[in-house]
């Protein structure tokens, strides 16, 4: 956006929205207040605002009756409505009203940036598809026609806009230029046989340039007398802009389809999260728990082993639906693409998977002196995993799979800064393999979510590049795809950095996990958690006490200290982990604590790690991910 965005922040209470004003200040966004809900509809009247931060209480007029004049009068203006009350019914309401998003209060600094950003492409976007609606009412009804006279299938008479049509001179045309100069073999019989049936009116055809390239037109006729003599008369149009514009209004919705379609899936996610990683919880711990105890050369070893990885495949599809419908709360850190590559392809997971198919070759080009990236580890390993995946999946014997990167100039299509061409650094990192390719049908699907060409439940989910495209989407990249004469080929572009990358963390043998008898306070709503955790934590030599809310958590902790705290994020009705540790905090500020949930908002997240909890585990977890996470947390300072 070549303006800086303005922005109305509508809330009653005074500070709240002065202390919003300076903040959006200092990221250059102009800002106009309105403390009354009258006051807020004055200035939409009178101003044209990019984003409004609405309050949904306000003392005069209801936020949701502001949405609706918004909705109404102030179509480019996207409203994000501002909430004390985190529930569902305040979330659909929203929505129903027309709010592009909602946030609670109080509300973090880097999410409100985040929401704004997003909510001004949305608006862009929304603009973009706006403009070429406009643009295509103007091409349908443009008067710029060719005009031809023609008798006996010869050209007589021409205007000068036929001739720039079809790339002929008023020479050309006096030397003879006949009907099936100027249509394509296709449309020539059926022009044809409409004059030899004396049919008049409108119909579209190919026409035929000088050059012999195509193009579709629209022609109307009707009869004439020409110097005395019967003739007819075609009026031509050029459909070629006309059908780009559309093909640009068909993308633009698309893409908007594309950026909404899995909003619904949200709340649903949500909901069911953090109940299945809950159950998934026994059936991932208590495996660990038994197989400590036996020998691999025990009878049910295997079986239970068994169980254990169902487990975890049905906690991944878990955590891939809320990925991909809430966003990931994983880290960002700087790093080298290559590394991350080169790891994954020594990886247990992907030797296993390789396994499975001796005859397949995988070849690396890895460009040296790569540019670093910023991105989530997880992420790109999980790209990883589905793309080289999908490829294995489709190659023959003697197939052969080449992963290469390099540096590159690009421009990202979803760029807002798209219309400026100007291109910047990108790492581009390309999967290709031999297979027989992706079919057309298949290929505008790909990306959906649930969209599979495998049998489903046996070697797909129909989330796997559902994730690819979220998680490079989310890292302000692009994905292109598109087939090879030897194969398919996806190409991923990740925004390059010149900061240097982090170095990677030391790993701790498992044998290193043990504890030397600290202490750990579990707090957990259900039984079977603690249960399950407990058992976890005995193995690796912790004393553990177990409490059941976070209410009983502090009252516990004002009699006993303990090494550290493993807390549940949601529990029941009362005090959640975040605000269970914040008044921990104040009965001890240097206290330990660990988060671990099935489901947690992102914002939640934050709002955690702001407050001095540097350590999130999603549910299942098994003994390995919860010593090593209970060993960082206790010795770092």
């Amino acid at each position: 956006m070549s303006l800086m965005p303005n922005i109305l922040l509508v809330d009653d209470e005074e500070r709240f929205v002065k202390s919003l004003h300076i903040i959006l200040n200092h990221y250059n966004y102009q800002c106009t207040e309105a403390t009354s809900g009258r006051e807020a509809i004055r200035l939409l009247g009178e101003k044209c605002f990019d984003l409004a931060l609405l309050d949904v209480d306000l003392p005069d007029v209801s936020g949701y009756e502001i949405l609706e004049y918004i909705k109404k009068s102030c179509i480019h203006t996207t409203a994000v409505m501002l909430t004390g009350m985190s529930t569902v019914e305040t979330a659909v309401m929203a929505m129903k009203h027309g709010a592009y998003d909602f946030l609670n209060k109080p509300i973090h600094h880097e999410l409100l940036l985040k929401t704004i950003a997003k909510a001004l492409q949305h608006n862009e976007l929304s603009k973009k598809l706006e403009a070429s609606e406009a643009r295509f009412q103007v091409l349908a009804e443009a008067s710029w026609e060719g005009l031809v006279i023609h008798e006996g299938g010869r050209l007589i008479e021409a205007n000068d806009q036929f001739f720039s049509m079809f790339g002929y001179g008023p020479d050309e045309l006096r030397e003879g230029i006949f009907l099936d100069k100027i249509l394509s073999p296709a449309s020539l019989p059926f022009v044809n046989q409409r004059i030899e049936l004396g049919l008049l009116g409108d119909y579209e055809a190919i026409g035929v340039r000088k050059d012999k390239k195509v193009f579709p037109i629209e022609a109307k006729t009707r009869n004439i007398n020409y110097l005395g003599s019967a003739a007819r008369v075609c009026s031509i149009r050029d459909l070629s802009e006309r059908l780009r514009a559309e093909e640009e209004k068909f993308e633009l919705h698309r893409k908007l389809e594309k950026a909404n379609k899995i909003k619904s899936l949200g709340l649903m996610a949500g909901a069911v999260a953090h109940d299945l990683n809950n159950i998934l919880s026994g059936v991932v711990s208590y495996p660990d728990l038994l197989l400590a105890q036996m020998n691999e050369s025990d009878r049910f070893y295997l079986h239970i082993k068994k169980i254990q990885e169902a487990g975890k495949r049905a906690a991944s599809v878990v955590r891939d639906l809320v990925a991909l419908t809430r966003g990931s709360s994983l880290p960002k850190t700087v790093e080298n693409i290559n590394s991350l590559i080169l790891n994954y392809l020594d990886s247990i997971e992907h030797n296993e998977r390789l396994a499975h198919y001796p005859d397949v070759l995988i070849q690396t080009n890895l460009q040296k002196n790569i540019h670093n990236v910023c991105c989530a580890p997880l992420q790109i390993h999980k790209v990883l995993l589905n793309l080289i995946g999908n490829a294995l999946e489709a190659v023959k014997r003697d197939g052969r799979i080449r992963i290469t990167t390099q540096n590159c100039k690009f421009i990202n299509p979803l760029s807002m800064d798209t219309a400026s061409g100007g291109s910047e650094d990108y790492v581009k990192m390309s999967i290709a393999d031999n297979g027989p390719g992706i079919l057309q049908k298949d290929m505008d699907h790909i990306f959906d979510p649930f969209y599979s060409t495998k049998i489903m439940g046996k070697s797909g989910t129909g989330l796997g590049l559902s994730i690819v495209w979220n998680t490079v989407q989310e890292n302000n990249g692009w994905v292109e795809v598109r087939n090879e004469d030897a194969g398919a080929l996806f190409e991923v572009y990740l925004p390059a950095t010149t900061e240097d990358a982090c170095s990677a963390p030391q790993e701790l043998d498992y044998w290193s996990l043990r504890g030397k008898g600290e202490t750990v306070l579990l707090i957990d709503d259900q039984v079977e958690q603690n249960e399950t955790i407990g058992g976890l934590l005995s193995r690796l030599n912790y004393k553990t006490h177990a409490v059941q809310s976070g209410e009983e958590g502090v009252a516990f902790l004002k009699s006993q200290a303990v090494d550290l705290v493993l807390l549940d994020m949601m529990m029941g009705d009362g005090l959640n982990g975040h605000e269970t540790f914040e008044r921990i905090l104040q009965i001890n500020p240097h206290q330990k604590a660990i988060l671990i949930s099935g489901y947690s908002k992102y914002e939640d997240l934050l709002q955690a790690k702001n407050i001095g909890v540097t350590k999130f585990l999603e549910k299942p977890v098994t003994m390995s991910q919860l010593g090593h996470a209970i060993k960082m947390t206790l010795h770092c300072d």
